[in-house]
Order: structure tokens, then sequence, then C-alpha cells
């Protein structure tokens, strides 16, 4: 596979991401907000897809990196199932049935789709495993995005994780274009380009809630006012009235670095909160029901 920019940038978010997790799980020591079960089939993927290892050399860059997300997969599905990281972790959240909603149906459509397209003849194990592995990873993500939906807060390290994944395969579709218009003797898949499509798709709900989130980090409703930016930017129909049921994803955004340590000088606490319905609601709260809220989120969240 030719390199490109595109390519190279999908590659680095992607490894990015898997970074970020694990500093998350040794920082945090807990798996709260993390699904198991998407990196399982993360894992599976990443075993199907890379068995070209043990057949075919292509590069050193390419296989330095299918060892890396091997291994790098198996380490956090590890930490993830032993102590203390699995003894804060809430499986009621991370409740999709992956193994009957996930691999037996890629199992069996990329089977269908192997024989018809080469016929029972001439059927290839590693290239229905190949098929197999593309169609389950454009629903891998899944059980995660079902976890933060059950859960809500959607954890600073834990957006920019998402976020990178996203990029990821937003990168490799790019990637697919400019090797079609560039490489004559680039081969089309069309069961790339559909489950690269839908993947990149089911990140789309968690991209929109989360730019809106951090499009207003550090200001509240009156500032925003003020500054016109709710007639500005989000526009008339963008500002959630008070009184719309919070069930959307809730994002837990950095503040300034310049920000006063003092708490009597802090600025109202900002509680940002996308819903589901694409609007958002921005809560400016007194600095005494910020401390309140403080006190109570560091019973529950281990920084």
């Amino acid at each position: 596979m030719a390199m490109n920019i595109y390519r190279l940038t999908g590659d680095m978010c992607h490894q990015i991401a898997i970074i970020l997790l694990i500093v998350q799980l040794c920082r945090s020591r807990n798996a709260r907000g993390i699904s198991i079960k998407t990196q399982e089939l993360r894992l599976l993927v990443f075993s199907t897809r890379y068995l070209d290892l043990f057949t075919t050399y292509y590069s050193l860059y390419n296989s330095v990196a299918k060892v890396y997300y091997l291994v790098a997969t198996t380490a956090i599905i590890i930490m993830c199932k032993t102590d203390p990281i699995k003894r804060i972790y809430n499986a009621d959240h991370d409740y999709f049935p992956h193994w009957k909603l996930a691999v037996l149906p890629c199992s069996l459509l990329a089977l269908v789709t192997h024989i018809v397209g080469s016929g029972i003849s001439s059927f290839d194990v590693l290239y229905f495993l190949w098929t197999f592995s593309i169609y389950l990873e454009s629903i891998a993500i899944l059980p995660q995005l079902l976890v933060l939906r059950r859960y809500r807060l959607v954890e600073n390290l834990t957006g920019k994780i998402m976020l990178l994944l996203g990029l990821y395969r937003f990168f490799y579709i790019l990637n697919w274009i400019y090797r079609a218009h560039h490489e004559l003797m680039y081969q089309h898949s069309p069961v790339v380009y559909i489950c690269g499509t839908i993947q990149t798709l089911l990140y789309a709900d968690f991209f929109y809630q989360y730019a809106r989130a951090t499009r207003f980090c550090g200001c509240s409703r009156d500032e925003a006012r003020t500054n016109n930016y709710t007639s500005g930017v989000l526009g008339d129909d963008d500002v959630m009235s008070e009184d719309e049921d919070d069930d959307g994803l809730v994002f837990e955004i950095s503040r300034s670095s310049q920000q006063p340590a003092d708490a009597s000088q802090t600025k109202p606490l900002l509680n940002i909160t996308t819903c589901e319905d694409g609007d958002s609601e921005l809560r400016a709260r007194s600095a005494g029901e910020a401390r309140h809220v403080n006190a109570e989120a560091a019973t529950i969240i281990q920084m």
C-alpha cells in the first residue's frame, strides 16, 4: 500500500488515540466510560486482518504498525480486566451483545460476500477474514458510543480519543480518493468504501455534540449574549430553552491555565450539555453551587 499524507495523518490519529487511552487508564485507575467490548471487537478486527504478517512483507512501517495495534489493544483489554481498574468498571453500561449483534452478522455477511464474489471453488480463508474485519470495524465503535450514552459524562481525554478515532477514518476516506486519482493500478473495493463511510457517519453525531459543547468553553450564557454569540454564532433556533430535558452527553472541557486558583475568584462553573436533538444548553452556576458540584464530582470521578 502506497504511503501518502492522508494515510499517514490517519495512522497518526489512530496511534495517538490508543496512546491516550492507555494514558487515561494508567492515570485514572478506572475504566469508567470505557467499553471493553469495543476493545475486544477491535482486537478481533486486527487479529483477522493482520494475518498477512506471516505471509507478506510490505514495509517496516507496515509491520511495526500492525504489531503495535495488536499489542496495544491487547494491553488495554488486560488493563481493564485486572485490578485496580476492573473494580471501577460498570458492566451495566457496557451492555451491547457484541458477539450476537456484531461478530455473528459480520461473519455471515463476509461469507456471503466472498461466495458471491469469488465462488465456493475459489474460497480463500485469508480474504474471507479480511472481509470480515472490514465489516466488523465499521460497527466496532457502537458499544463505546452506547456506553457514553448511558454514562453521559464524556471526560476530557475520552472526548479527544473519540475525536482522533473519527479523524482516522475520515482521513482514510481522503486516502482512498487520493489513491484512486493518482495510482493507475489502484483496485477499488465497494465493501471498503461503504464500511468506511458507515464508520465515519457513526462518529458524526458525537462530533456534532463535541463541537457545540467546546464552542462555548469559558463563557457563560450571559457573556455569550453580551458578545452576540447566541445571535451571531448559534442563531436564534439554536438557543435552548431553560425547561428542556438534559438527556444528551455532558462534556468535561479543560479550563484555561490562567484561571484563578482561589475558589472565591473562580468564575461560575459551566455545565455544558449537548442534547440528543442537537440543541445546546449553557448554564452558569453561582460560585457556591460550583463548589458544591465540584465536591460531589470529586467523589465520583477520579482525575
